[in-house]
Order: C-alpha cells, then sequence, then structure tokens
C-alpha cells in the first residue's frame, strides 16, 4: 500500500489545481443545469414542498408567488454560475460566486429537517426515505464543495491582493 500511495503522490493531478478546478467546473454545471430547470412550469410545481418548508426561503410564494419564486430562484442560481464561471479569470468573482453557492445550498441543506413524510410508509418507514427528501440530502455534499471552493477563492484572493500589495511597494521603491 506504502508504495501505491507514494507512486500516487508523484503524479501531476495529485500535485497540482485540479481539485479544485474540477470542482469550479461541476459546480458551474449544476448551477447552469439547475437554473435552467426552473423556467419550466412542471418545476416551479414541483419545489412547492421544497419552497414552502424551507425556513430561510418560504417567503418566496407570498412574495413572488409559484412562477415568480421559480424564476427568482432560476435567476440567482444561472448568477451564482456565471460568477462561478467568470471566477476562473477574477478571484473576487470568484469569492462571489463561491459565497453564493454557500448560501444556496445552506438554504436547501435547513430545509431537511422540516420535509414532509420524509419517511412515509410508501417508502418502508426508516432508514428508508422518500425520493424527494432524498434529493434534499445530495445538496449537503454540494454544501461541502462550496465551502471548499469558498476556502480556496478566499485564499487565492488574498494572495492575489498581498502580491499587488507588494508589487506596487517595489515599483514606488
Amino acid at each position: 500500500m506504502d508504495a501505491l500511495i507514494a507512486k500516487l503522490s508523484k503524479l501531476d493531478i495529485v500535485r497540482g489545481d485540479f481539485d479544485y478546478h474540477f470542482v469550479r467546473a461541476t459546480m458551474i454545471i449544476v448551477f447552469l443545469v439547475f437554473s435552467c430547470q426552473k423556467w419550466f412550469d412542471y418545476e416551479a410545481h414541483a419545489l412547492i414542498p421544497f419552497i414552502s418548508h424551507g425556513p430561510l426561503i418560504f417567503w418566496l410564494y407570498p412574495v413572488f408567488g409559484i412562477r415568480g419564486a421559480a424564476f427568482f430562484l432560476g435567476s440567482a442560481e444561472f448568477l451564482i454560475g456565471a460568477l462561478l464561471l467568470l471566477g476562473f479569470w477574477n478571484r473576487r468573482l470568484a469569492v462571489l460566486g463561491s459565497l453564493g453557492s454557500c448560501a444556496t445550498y445552506v438554504a436547501t441543506v435547513t430545509i431537511i429537517p422540516f420535509f414532509p413524510e420524509a419517511w412515509a410508509a410508501p417508502a418502508g418507514g426508516f432508514p428508508a426515505a422518500t425520493l424527494p427528501f432524498l434529493f434534499l440530502v445530495k445538496d449537503i455534499v454540494l454544501l461541502s464543495a462550496s465551502v471548499y471552493l469558498l476556502k480556496q477563492d478566499i485564499l487565492r484572493a488574498s494572495n492575489s491582493e498581498r502580491w499587488i500589495a507588494f508589487s506596487e511597494r517595489e515599483a514606488t521603491n
């Protein structure tokens, strides 16, 4: 096992930024695909049990209505996906996109304890959960990916700011 680990540790994929770029690219795809879904009537209605039981997003229906709430979420998700995409080139926009991603998944993960009939009898009861509930559980992993991106983006942006400040200081000396 030690020999395998030693060989794997020498691979460029392990030593470089592949994981960071891969997570960013997959998060962009997730946001863009999910944002497009929100523009369809069937998706707006499929979101009703999620939004109406979300302690951070329940207000969307009284403010925007069913279709408006879906449009709002779709627009926000598209914007976050665009910020994540632009984050490949701009570290400040990367931080904004990662913050938006974290906020998105905090909002959806907080629905989990309040989701109705998560362990309903048709599914077999605990530990067999219903499909809509399980759909939310994946957001725990997406929240983790968002936190990872946010950490990396903050570190990269702060290093970039330090480098700019250092360069400016050196240019004036």
